[in-house]
């Protein structure tokens, strides 16, 4: 049996709505997915192409997640049966 996120996202793949969906499954998961701390200091702003923005507190923050950027991509890729296949992180000032 398939995960219901798998047949959601492929219910609207393709349709306006499918970035608008990814982000939002992902945001109800960020903190269970990267935990509390790293959920607290960034969050997914945009999806398009299968590259999901991620809008993150301070630099500092920043360069930790660059450094953790390949596990990070690893885990959101798998809970979105492979939507995400790369980050972008953007500061929020």
């Amino acid at each position: 049996m398939e995960p219901v996120s798998k047949v959601l996202y492929t219910l609207y793949r393709g349709k306006p709505i499918h970035g608008r969906w990814v982000v939002a499954c992902l945001e109800g998961a960020w903190p269970k997915l990267l935990g509390e701390r790293v959920a607290q200091a960034c969050r997914p702003v945009n999806w398009d192409n299968y590259r999901l923005v991620v809008e993150v507190v301070d630099p500092v923050w920043t360069e930790s997640l660059e450094s953790v950027r390949d596990g990070m991509l690893e885990r959101i890729r798998t809970a979105t049966d492979d939507e995400v296949r790369c980050l972008a992180f953007v500061n929020v000032s």
